[in-house]
Order: structure tokens, then C-alpha cells, then sequence
């Protein structure tokens, strides 16, 4: 009975996987190759952040507050053309990076001394990172399997941390899917952990929090 019941686990998981990369592909196709042709590559608009440079920036500096040193790997996950990186550089961090988008449009605006490859969390094989990340990749299009999916397989590959960012349920766009923030760390309680916090209050209206999970 346990061993079907892991079948019928790992069937649903790959199912889901699966689903996960065909609807990242449409939302790719719709969505972003349209902000990667008609904005400029250092415009947070060129990966869908419609609310200016100063927000942005804001919340680069709250995913950096996670902890990570400048010594330490960061696997970027929907990095987009790489902003993060240039925020890390002016940390004075020299660490290992890798970036991973499903939009090759904008993979190819990245400069070639940047580490990055077109893809998704699913094709990082025998690899880990010190600090697994993603910023603004779960506000549109995916439903909440998916969205979990994406997690679970960041932090498979994470020593010291995963760290995201989510839009706050109930949020006033409906065409955006958003989250409670306690449900979320209810949910992630049952990995394998050290510490969940759960950063609130740093956006206008208190519209999106960022999370810190410690492998």
C-alpha cells in the first residue's frame, strides 16, 4: 500500500510539474516577451514590475535582508534580465550566481559575463546554492499547485535558504493571484527547517510580504 501510494505521489507531483512548465510557457508567450520587446533592460517594467524603480529596489533590499553574504551562491529563479545581480554587486557581494527564466527574450538581454541559461527550477540538476530565490514570479498566472511546485523543488536545491516574495490575499486586482501570509508558513512548516520568517509592512498598503525559509 505504501509503495502505490508513493506512486500515485510522485505520478500527481510529475503531473503537476508538467502543468507548471506548459502554463509558464503561455504566460511567457502573453505576457512577458510583450515587456522584453517594449521596455529597456534596466527598467523594471522589461519584467513586469509596473511600479517604478524606488518599489523595486525595495524589494530587492528585502530579499538581500534574508541574509545572504558576499561570499555566498544565488541561485536567481524567474530572474528576468538579471537585476538582482547588479543590486548584489552594489553590496559588494562576489559570490556565485545563476540565473533561470522561461523568457529567452529576456535571458538574451542579459550581459554574457552574467551567469544565466533559459529554463525553470526543474532543470537545475546535481546542483545546489547557498541561497535559492524569486521575486515576483508567483503574482500572475500560476495557481497555488503550481506555486508550490516551484518552491518545493527550490528548496531541494538550497544549503542555506529559499527566499520569496507574494502579494497579500485579499489583493485589490483580482487578475493577480495573491496569498495569506500565515497560510503560507503553515504550509512550509512541514520541510525539513531551522527558521520561517515572514516580512510584513515594507509596500504602501501592505500589498505583498516576503518570506525567509532557513534550510
Amino acid at each position: 500500500m505504501k509503495n502505490f501510494r508513493d506512486f500515485i505521489k510522485k505520478e500527481l507531483n510529475e503531473s503537476i510539474g508538467v502543468e507548471t512548465k506548459n502554463r509558464t510557457k503561455f504566460l511567457v508567450q502573453s505576457v512577458y516577451t510583450h515587456y522584453a520587446d517594449h521596455y529597456s533592460k534596466n527598467q523594471p517594467e522589461v519584467v513586469g514590475w509596473m511600479d517604478g524603480s524606488e518599489n523595486a529596489l525595495i524589494r530587492n533590499t528585502k530579499l538581500y535582508e534574508a541574509g545572504i553574504e558576499n561570499e555566498d551562491s544565488v541561485l536567481d529563479v524567474g530572474c528576468g534580465v538579471a537585476h538582482f545581480y547588479y543590486f548584489l554587486e552594489n553590496q559588494g557581494w562576489k559570490g556565485k550566481y545563476l540565473g533561470v527564466d522561461p523568457n529567452e527574450k529576456a535571458i538574451k538581454l542579459i550581459e554574457d559575463k552574467i551567469p544565466s541559461f533559459c529554463g525553470t527550477i526543474d532543470d537545475i540538476v546535481g546542483h545546489s546554492y547557498d541561497w535559492v530565490l524569486a521575486s515576483g514570479v508567483f503574482n500572475l498566472g500560476l495557481k497555488e499547485q503550481h506555486t508550490k511546485w516551484t518552491i518545493k523543488n527550490m528548496i531541494k536545491v538550497a544549503k542555506k535558504g529559499v527566499i520569496f516574495n507574494m502579494l497579500a490575499a485579499p489583493y485589490k486586482d483580482d487578475n493577480y493571484v495573491s496569498y495569506v501570509p500565515e497560510e503560507i508558513k503553515k504550509w512550509l512548516e512541514k520541510f525539513d527547517h531551522r527558521k520561517i520568517n515572514i516580512m510584513e509592512n515594507y509596500m504602501e498598503e501592505n500589498a505583498e510580504f516576503t518570506v525567509y525559509f532557513y534550510v
